[in-house]
């Protein structure tokens, strides 16, 4: 079977991504704490649409939940703000290139998350070099699993990312103007580049050790990098999506009536909620 080697054990990997586990829980508990996804202000600000079902506390949960679960089959995160935006040029396209480098960071961490698991740590021969056989644990087609989940996802970032930053300002504006989205997409974009590089060494010079360790060294840099600031990235769309698909939902078919944004009350918020859904019960007199 392929064996590979690292130049670092394995229990630093492991501690590594303890780590930085931990940090992105804090980051998204605070990032979500300060907006509109903050249950102190879930609570008073929505749904703002009316309810469609009236269905048990519990069942509306499961169900929400149960669609806020498949909502990346039908809909990838982060482009339904472009696919209904129809003053765009291009909104499919852009649409398509945020739905390719989701799917592509997707694959990509199937393929982590299988090595991680799934990776047969074994003696290596090599000093200063621990070796390990990818996805060992599910036998003969573990390499191609791990290697080629990865490779997939590889490919549809680097595709997806070129064409966002072909489209983006949609002929409004040089293609060149950064923004402060760009970070992710930059962060994911060499992380591909430099898992296909390690790849590269792994397969044409898994032993020397200066090739690997200056590879590894880079990769994992913008890993940390990357996976340190999704709190603060625009990645953070796709954390707050599954959020927002859950509660959303389990509000409309819970039966919650709908809420006014803003802090309006009396006559004038009874005029306009009952203008917006007939069905309500108003108080005001005519």
């Amino acid at each position: 079977m392929l064996e590979l080697y690292l130049p670092i054990p394995h229990l630093w990997i492991i501690y590594g991504a303890i780590a930085l586990v931990i940090e992105m829980v804090i980051g998204f508990a605070i990032e979500i704490n300060r907006g509109i996804l903050a249950l102190s202000h879930l609570n008073s600000m929505l749904p703002i649409k009316g309810p469609t079902r009236n269905w048990g506390s519990a069942g509306a949960f499961i169900a929400g939940l149960i669609t806020a679960f498949l909502y990346p089959f039908y809909g990838a995160p982060m482009t339904s703000c472009h696919t209904q935006s129809t003053y765009l040029s291009k909104p499919k396209v852009k649409a398509l290139a945020h739905a390719l480098v989701w799917w592509g960071f997707v694959f990509a961490a199937i393929s982590t998350t299988l090595g991680f698991i799934y990776d047969e740590w074994v003696p290596s021969g090599v000093p200063g070099l621990v070796a390990f056989i990818p996805g060992g644990k599910l036998g003969p087609t573990g390499p191609y699993a791990v290697i080629g989940t990865g490779a997939v996802g590889g490919i549809l970032i680097v595709i997806g990312f070129i064409i966002m930053m072909a489209i983006r300002w949609q002929g409004t504006r040089s293609v060149s103007e950064p923004a402060v989205t760009d970070f992710f997409l930059w962060t994911t974009f060499f992380v591909a580049l430099s898992g296909f590089g390690i790849m590269g060494v792994e397969l044409t010079v898994p032993t020397n050790y200066y090739a690997l360790a200056t590879a590894f060294s880079v990769h994992i840099f913008l890993v940390a990098m990357m996976f340190a600031t999704m709190p603060w990235t625009k990645f953070g769309h796709a954390i707050y999506m599954y959020i927002w698909q859950l509660y959303d939902r389990y509000r409309t078919w819970k039966g919650v009536e709908p809420r006014l944004l803003g802090p309006w009350s009396g006559e004038l918020a009874e005029k306009a909620l009952h203008s917006h859904h007939p069905g309500h019960t108003t108080k005001v007199r005519s």
